[in-house]
């Protein structure tokens, strides 16, 4: 932790002293993101005119990311970062923000601007005890539903055209594109899920409010306050998943499989690996969708039938 405090001075020093951000070798604007799906947007959007560095890698998650002098100094050469923007998001309040605060010539887009955002307590299936505990401010995880994106996506352009605007219309029809693209996967998911709507699914960790929220399901979280489960509250999940009969427990890359292992064994599911931090984010959406689809009954109350 001191070696940390030590280089976020030098870094703050550092930055400070920094000129405006230029643009890169190779004549792209440098964006930095917070996390791998933003990268996909930005991508999508700013095409061959863009360089983008993500904040927080796969494999890792947003409540103790590394923050390595690499991912800092990209960050000081940044022309803009997109920041997720959600007030739950400790890692851009407690780090990323107080960095920025130094920089000079980095613009700054919020992509949650305007978005219905999950406050603390709501959205993530918190209607009844069996639902779990969900993130204290509320969820963060804005990236994981094609709505939410649609939103992000014109954030993002916005800003893009503003500091480019001699490409505004190259970043206008890839805008155009992606929302086409977002308005199919959207369509696509609500075909496969619409028989579903009302049901539970169970998470390790509560990632998917939004989704849950756009397609009409239930998360149900396994951690209780960021902990494991008690012994007793393990008990009532498993309850809770024969009652439902829900035979899928999503766990995302990092965190504990212990406890879904045993929920799932208990009910003759299975543990799957879910990563809402997949840069891959249309694709991931997909496969979590198709999962879903094969471990929830095809009929509320009635029994699930699995495909091959």
């Amino acid at each position: 932790m001191c070696v940390l405090r030590s280089f976020l001075l030098l870094a703050l020093v550092f930055a400070a002293c920094r000129p405006a951000a230029e643009p890169s070798a190779t004549g792209r604007i440098r964006v930095a993101v917070t996390v791998p799906p933003q990268a996909c947007f930005v991508e999508r959007i700013g095409g061959d005119r863009v360089d983008v560095e993500v904040m927080i890698p796969p494999g890792y998650s947003h409540v103790d990311p590394p923050l390595t002098p690499r991912r800092m100094a990209a960050l000081s050469e940044a022309r803009l970062y997109v920041k997720v923007g959600h007030p739950a998001f400790e890692f851009e309040r407690e780090q990323i923000e107080p960095f920025l605060a130094h920089l000079r010539g980095v613009e700054v887009v919020d992509m949650s601007r305007g978005m219905d955002l999950i406050e603390e307590g709501a959205g993530e299936g918190h209607r009844d005890p069996d639902d779990g505990h969900g993130h204290a401010g509320g969820d963060p995880h804005v990236w994981v539903a094609p709505e939410t994106v649609a939103v992000a996506a014109r954030n993002i352009a916005a800003a893009l055209l503003r500091i480019d605007p001699a490409h505004a219309e190259e970043y206008r029809a890839n805008l155009r594109r992606f929302e086409a693209e977002i308005a199919g996967l959207d369509r696509e998911i609500r075909a496969r899920l619409g028989r579903h709507r009302g049901q539970k699914f169970m998470v390790y960790h509560p990632t998917w409010g939004y989704f849950a929220r756009q397609y009409g399901l239930r998360q149900v979280a396994i951690e209780a306050e960021g902990k494991e489960p008690s012994a007793e509250r393990l008990i009532q999940l498993i309850d809770l998943a024969r009652r439902e009969d829900v035979k899928v427990v999503f766990v995302q890359s990092g965190f504990p499989r212990k406890s879904a292992q045993v929920i799932a064994d208990a009910v003759g599911g299975r543990v799957l690996a879910a990563d809402p931090q997949d840069r891959d984010w249309a694709g991931n959406l997909r496969r979590v969708a198709a999962e879903l689809d094969r471990g929830l009954p095809h009929d509320a109350g009635t029994t699930a039938h699995l495909r091959p």
